[in-house]
């Protein structure tokens, strides 16, 4: 995956594409929901920024695959992606993103709950925390 400045915006918004990617599927509904919940102002960045943002997650996750197989969620890219979030604050604002984003169809599947635990385990927050 391309590289990005730490703590910067396009780092939290490639967390929360993972999010939307997480079923495998990115829904046009999914980008409503972005303009909807303001999610891109909330990391800093417009629309078009958060969206591009996304598609380069898209081509980098297809760049990376192996076998035809893409493997999303693993630990190791999880990990690495959230070391570049250090900032408390920004890591609330992620974790709060993707639950809004997981919890907006009515149902928060496997993968959201797996990216979001494992975030907020690596992070130290707890569901109190997103509150703040």
């Amino acid at each position: 995956m391309r590289s990005y400045p730490a703590n910067s915006p396009q780092a939290a918004a490639r967390l929360i594409s993972l999010a939307i990617l997480a079923d495998g599927k990115l829904h046009e509904s999914e980008i409503a929901l972005i303009d909807q919940h303001m999610i891109h102002d909330a990391v800093g960045l417009s629309r078009d920024e958060f969206v591009q943002v996304l598609l380069d997650c898209c081509r980098d996750l297809v760049d990376e695959a192996e076998q035809s197989r893409v493997h999303l969620l693993e630990d190791a890219r999880i990990d690495r992606l959230a070391a570049d979030i250090t900032r408390p604050a920004l890591r609330r604002t992620v974790c709060s993103a993707i639950l809004v984003m997981a919890k907006s169809d009515g149902r928060v599947t496997v993968g959201e709950q797996r990216l979001l635990r494992q975030l907020m385990q690596r992070w130290g927050l707890s569901i109190d925390a997103l509150s703040e």
